[in-house]
């Protein structure tokens, strides 16, 4: 039955964009991030991108993105992907699917249009670095 069903809500996981050093492209580079706040692992992590908007009148998407990493410690962090400036007028989706505790988790995080940027940047919890949270 449907009432049987439990859905797990998800908690003290965020996806942030962080503005960080790139030695590669020798200047300040955005890449989206996942934390995990939680006192779990989190195991088997899917996470799949994409952005979609409208950009000058015309309908824009960017294909789909897709990760997988097996495991985030609890209070770690885990590079995503880079998330380059070009989509940021765009709203960008994160969805996340994970196991802790041998539940299926799953929670869609996005960056609205034009939502990240360096005035944004706030100190990230358990983390050295600042970044913009995505809702």
């Amino acid at each position: 039955m449907r009432k049987d069903i439990e859905i797990p809500t998800v908690e003290g996981v965020d996806i942030a964009a962080v503005l960080e050093w790139n030695e590669e492209f020798m200047q300040n580079t955005w890449y989206a991030y996942l934390f995990n706040n939680t006192d779990k692992d989190m195991e088997a992590i899917l996470i799949v991108s994409q952005a979609s908007g409208i950009i000058d009148g015309e309908e824009r998407a960017t294909g789909s993105f897709r990760h997988a990493f097996p495991k985030l410690a609890p209070k770690e962090s885990q590079k995503i992907e880079l998330f380059d400036e070009a989509v940021f007028q765009l709203n960008n989706h994160f969805f996340l699917t994970f196991f802790t505790d041998a539940k299926l988790h799953d929670k869609a995080f996005t960056f609205p249009a034009n939502s990240v940027s360096e005035d944004k940047l706030i100190e990230l919890e358990n983390s050295d670095k600042k970044g913009v949270l995505a809702l």
